[in-house]
């Protein structure tokens, strides 16, 4: 028989389902399975279709994705306000010292 792990159940609906199973005579897990097999008993190929034509007109990721950045592209360019530099970055102090120690060539 299969297992199902559920992962960050949080705590008032893990009490709740202990307390639905000591109600009913059952351990928590078992109230578990009562209420999954009934939820799929009671749901019909109707509820299925439904759902899925629900689905159906929900956007998908990359177009939520799209969406969402959209108000940054300006005839297809992509538009980014960067903001003027303020500091500069100093140089390295140890670039010369290798540099002539790469061009010695003379075994030590």
């Amino acid at each position: 028989m299969p297992t199902v792990t559920v992962r960050n159940l949080d705590d008032d609906t893990k009490r709740g389902l202990q307390q639905l199973g000591a109600l009913h005579g059952r351990s928590m897990e078992a109230e578990i399975r009562a209420i999954l097999a009934a939820a799929v008993r009671t749901t019909t190929p109707e509820d299925l279709r439904a759902s899925s034509a629900a689905d159906i007109d929900r956007p998908g990721l990359a177009e939520r994705i799209h969406q969402r950045f959209v108000d940054l592209h300006l005839d297809g360019e992509l538009v980014i306000e960067l903001p003027e530099r303020t500091t500069t970055v100093p140089p390295n102090p140890f670039e010369d010292a290798a540099s002539a120690d790469a061009d010695d060539q003379t075994p030590r």
